[in-house]
Order: structure tokens, then C-alpha cells, then sequence
């Protein structure tokens, strides 16, 4: 019971910071103003894609932030791939996922292959480059982020996700 209420002490914390981190950004990047790029609706709360898997448990996303430009999703699929979409367009990150094609695997599946044979629910991220998706929303940003950009040496620090808050 002890142990329980601790997590849950620690993950209120976590999201209190992260907020507060991300009200004192906003403030030294636009003073009070938004950015025309980047317009949050009053229905959103913004969280950087680093804040944890577990916080968006539960939640749907409205949109991708990443270098300022706003990209509207309505699924955690679809924000994972406008992320790998944006990550390709730079071709060094390109050339290192396509050379991580199939050695990215999960416990039953190949995670990053050239081709979607064998996935159950794939995405395209370009020519011959697919991803597997058919994971829960924490599972899915975990490989994401630490199965395929990480090895990569993609920053997604500056990646920022919205989700509703109603």
C-alpha cells in the first residue's frame, strides 16, 4: 500500500515538472505570445515526447510539435509515423534506419524491416522502410524511442505531443 501510494506521489510529481517546464520554456521562448507554427487549442495540453510513455496512457493525441511546426494526428500510430517521416527527410537518419531494417526485433516480430511481411499492423516511413505498430500506446512510444531513434542518434528532445485534456 506504501509502495502504491509513493508511485503515485512520483508520478504526480513528474507531471507538475514537466508542466511547469514547459510553461517556463514557453515563456523564455515567445514571451506571453504563441507561435503562429505552433498554435495549442484550448482543449490541449502540451507535453515534450520525453515526459514518459506513461503519462499519455489513456490519452489521445491531437498533434505532433517538432522544430515548431504543428502536424495534426488523431492516433498514436499516425504521430509515430509523422515522426520516422520527419526523421527520413534527413538522409543521414534515413541511411541508418534502412541499415537497421531487420535487426530491430521484438519478442515475436521484427519491429523495423524492409518490407511489412509478418507485421500485423504496419506503417510506411518511406520506400522499402516499414515499422510495426500493433502495440499499446506505452509499448509503442518505448520502441519508438529507445528501439529505433536512440540507436540512431536522432534527438526527438524537442518532439513535443498535444493531447486532449478533456
Amino acid at each position: 500500500m506504501i509502495q502504491e501510494i509513493e508511485g503515485a506521489r512520483k508520478r504526480i510529481l513528474q507531471e507538475v515538472n514537466t508542466e511547469f517546464d514547459i510553461l517556463l520554456d514557453h515563456i523564455s521562448q515567445f514571451g506571453n505570445v504563441s507561435s503562429q507554427k505552433e498554435q495549442i487549442l484550448p482543449y490541449e495540453v502540451k507535453y515534450p515526447l520525453t515526459a514518459g510513455a506513461s503519462l499519455f496512457k489513456g490519452h489521445k493525441p491531437t498533434s505532433v510539435i517538432i522544430n515548431d511546426k504543428r502536424y495534426d494526428v488523431r492516433t498514436w500510430k499516425q504521430l509515430v509515423e509523422t515522426i520516422l517521416t520527419q526523421c527520413v527527410t534527413n538522409e543521414h537518419f534515413k541511411n541508418a534506419l534502412m541499415n537497421n531494417a531487420g535487426k530491430v526485433s521484438g519478442r515475436k516480430r521484427v519491429l523495423l524491416a524492409n518490407n511489412d511481411d509478418n507485421m500485423r499492423s504496419s506503417i510506411k516511413i518511406c520506400n522499402n522502410l516499414f515499422m510495426e505498430t500493433h502495440y499499446d500506446t506505452e509499448t509503442l512510444l518505448y520502441v519508438l524511442m529507445d528501439r529505433i531513434l536512440s540507436p540512431i542518434g536522432y534527438d526527438y528532445s524537442n518532439i513535443y505531443v498535444t493531447i486532449r485534456n478533456t
